[in-house]
Order: structure tokens, then C-alpha cells, then sequence
């Protein structure tokens, strides 16, 4: 049946390219036409005068760049008998602006053809990089076939005739995004890759960062993995655990939330209804369980409450633009409850290499896919949220002759 368009807006492509995508030839996992395509987009956004005003843009151009792809392609040193799947369908998340160009990347470097659902919000850094990936095609015209990012409204129909024709499916709209798009049946041999609701935390011991000398530098950091997408990624932490004495913890805890706030003030600016929302989150947390003090002050950008036990309810409980819950723990044993299977990632400040890894090989949680230091959680990776996505977008072919 011949599928109606109208309702498809393309930001890179056209409609000829989407129909005809099934018929191009995977290419080879991180293809030098490829990373030299990715790096000529990385400097046409360094020079853009408007992309210099998001930090996500930026980073974004910083990950693609050449130097930056070579490095992670040393994590594949035999890719030989590998290859693209073919046509990658990618489903962006709506609330983060950013996501679909890494997902558009990873489709890329593991040799696939790409049409990417954009963020039906409108986003600015998505016209930036959708306008630059343009102007970059046009010195790489090879590449075009091979990319299609689209905007359309929630339409079965079009899920379904682009689901039908992909060989891999790439869902980031959490929970009732991927239930519904897995109401659009694939080809018998196509994969989804589905990336769920999760929640991250951060994980803090207090005499260290006491011990630090830059405390602005730590509350930049920490701006960085909430107040940048106000804390609707999945990886920013709505929790803070302290670990230490509560001395320290009591005196680390009153500077990092004054600096905190007062970094936090010359860059954010709370909406009202950001406001309400994180009173309705507190109450709804107060009327279900013991337990609960509200530990921050009146001027509301920065909430702040205090539990006293965690438990596998606690992460449903999260809220967003600058809505924290904090527990104070003696022992990193005590993090144990909520490292379940929803738990994607966790910020660390001062915390060794080996007090994780022995929680980790004592415990063996169900969850906690990354550890990374504090201003680090925002970071992409080709590894990411269990899965590897250079192996899980291409096959392998076994030669035994």
C-alpha cells in the first residue's frame, strides 16, 4: 500500500531517499568517508555563531570530530567481518534536544542507512545541526542517500511503514514510547534496541570534597548533569547519596548546596510551573512515606529533601528542574536498593576505583550500566545502557573456509 507523506516534515532528505533507502549497500563500520563527513560537520559547528551558545551542540561537535572517532574506533581492533544491517529507524527522545545526532552517529558508524524521528519539540540545537549536517552533505553528496531526519506527529500508519522497511529499530522515548512503536510489526530478522525508563544518581564522599580546592568547578559540574536538560535525561541524578561522617557530611553537604545554588542562579531561570510541579512532587513523596524533611529554603530553585532509608520505591519518586532527594549513608552497602535493573548511571566525586568495583563484585546489582565522575554524565558513548551499539547495529559474518 502506498504510504501518505504530507504528515512528514523532512529536516535532511526527501521523500525519493526514504523510499529508496532499502535498496543501498551497508557500508563498513567506521567508513573513512564517514568520520571525514563527521569531522567537516564538527567544524562547521564550531563556527556557527549560534550553535557557540549551547553547550550540548558543542560537546556534540567535539564527540564527532576526527581525533575523537579514531580513538573510539581503537576499542574495535577487528571489524573485518562485520557489517552494517542496513536501514537503522531511530526514534528520539522528545525532551532531550541533542540525542537524536549521537543515535544518527552510531547508526553511521556501524554502517547503516539512517532515518531519524527528530524531538517533535522545537528545539533550536536541532535546527542547528540539522541545517549544518545540510550544508556538510553538499561536500559529501555519497552520503546523502544514507540520511533522513524527519518530524511527524505520533501516526501509527507512518510507524508502521517505517518499521516494515528497517532492519534495526532504536526506541529512546522511554516506557510508553517503546510499547506503542512495538505496535508497528518489523521483518522477521530486524532488532529494536530499545532504551527505557531509567533513573541515575550521585554518589558523593563528603571529606573529599571538603578536600577540594575549586569548589565553583564542582557546582559547574553538577549544573552540567541537571540544570542543562532540567534533569529530563535519564542520566542526570534526582538523588544524592553522602558518604562519610556526619560532620563532614553535614558541613559538605551546606557548602556544595550554596555553591550549588549560587552558580545555579546566574544561569537558570525557574518557570512557574517548574515551581508547582516540584511542590506537587514533594507532597505526593510526603503523603506515601515516612520519613520525609524538606532540608532546602524558600527561593525554591533548588528543592532539596532529605530521606531517611532507601528502598526500591524510592527512584519513582524523582522530579525535575532542580527537584533533588538526598540520603546520607556510612557504608556504599547502603546504595544497594536502588541499583536495580531501572538504574542507568552513577555520578561519582571522590569515590576509588576500588570501593566500586568491591561493592560491585559483592553485590552484583541488577542495574548500573555507567559510573562516571560528576560533570561527566551527559557523555555519550557507543556503549550505552548495556548495549553496544557498533555490534548490536551491524552483523558478523563467519568465514571458515
Amino acid at each position: 500500500m502506498q504510504h501518505n507523506f504530507e504528515n512528514i516534515s523532512f529536516l535532511v532528505g526527501n521523500i525519493t531517499a526514504l523510499q529508496q533507502m532499502n535498496s543501498l549497500r551497508a557500508r563498513s563500520l567506521f567508513d573513512e568517508e564517514i568520520i571525514d563527513f563527521l569531522n567537516s560537520l564538527a567544524k562547521r559547528l564550531f563556527l556557527n555563531p549560534l550553535a557557540k551558545t549551547y553547550p550540548d551542540v558543542i560537546s556534540f561537535a567535539f564527540w564527532c570530530r576526527k581525533s575523537s572517532v579514531l580513538s573510539m574506533k581503537q576499542g574495535y581492533p577487528d571489524l573485518s567481518t562485520r557489517c552494517g544491517r542496513g536501514v537503522a529507524f531511530h526514534i528520539a527522545p522528545s525532551n532531550v534536544a541533542v540525542n537524536f545526532a549521537y543515535s544518527l552517529v552510531a547508526g553511521l558508524l556501524s554502517g547503516n542507512a539512517n532515518v531519524v524521528r527528530v524531538p517533535s519539540r522545537d528545539f533550536q540545537q536541532v535546527d542547528i545541526i540539522c541545517h549544518e549536517i545540510k550544508m556538510t552533505l553538499q561536500e559529501y553528496p555519497q552520503i546523502s542517500p544514507y540520511i533522513c531526519l524527519i518530524r511527524y506527529e505520533r501516526d501509527k500508519a507512518t510507524n508502521d511503514w517505517l518499521s516494515a522497511r528497517c532492519h534495526s529499530r532504536l526506541i529512546w522515548g522511554g516506557d510508553a514510547t517503546i510499547m506503542a512503536l512495538r505496535e508497528s510489526p518489523m521483518p522477521a530478522r530486524s532488532i529494536d534496541i530499545a532504551f527505557a525508563n531509567r533513573y541515575s544518581f550521585a554518589l558523593v564522599d563528603a571529606a573529599h570534597y571538603l578536600s577540594v580546592p575549586d569548589k565553583r568547578a564542582v557546582a559547574e559540574h553538577f549544573y552540567n548533569d541537571t540544570f542543562l536538560t532540567d534533569q529530563n535525561a535519564c542520566t542526570s541524578p534526582g538523588l544524592i547519596i553522602w558518604l562519610g561522617h556526619d560532620d563532614e557530611v553535614n558541613s559538605a553537604r551546606a557548602t556544595f548546596w550554596a555553591e550549588f545554588e549560587a552558580f545555579s542562579q546566574e544561569r537558570y531561570i525557574l518557570q512557574e510551573a517548574v515551581a508547582i510541579k516540584k511542590l506537587t512532587q514533594f507532597c505526593l513523596l510526603s503523603s506515601a512515606r515516612e520519613g520525609i524533611t524538606k532540608v532546602s529554603g524558600d527561593r525554591n530553585l533548588v528543592y532539596r529533601v532529605q530521606l531517611d532509608s532507601l528502598d526500591e520505591e524510592t527512584m519513582s519518586f524523582t522530579g525535575a528542574g532542580g527537584y533533588f532527594m538526598e540520603y546520607l549513608a556510612h557504608d556504599i552497602s547502603e546504595i544497594y536498593p536502588v541499583c536495580d535493573e531501572r538504574c542507568q548511571t552513577i555520578s561519582v566525586l571522590g569515590i576509588t576505583n576500588n570501593t566500586l568495583a568491591t561493592f560491585l563484585s559483592q553485590y552484583q546489582p541488577k542495574g548500573v550500566d555507567r559510573i562516571v565522575p560528576m560533570g561527566r554524565s551527559m557523555d555519550f558513548s557507543l556503549q550505552w545502557d548495556g548495549y553496544d551499539l557498533i555490534y548490536t547495529l551491524s552483523r558478523t559474518i563467519n568465514l571458515t573456509l
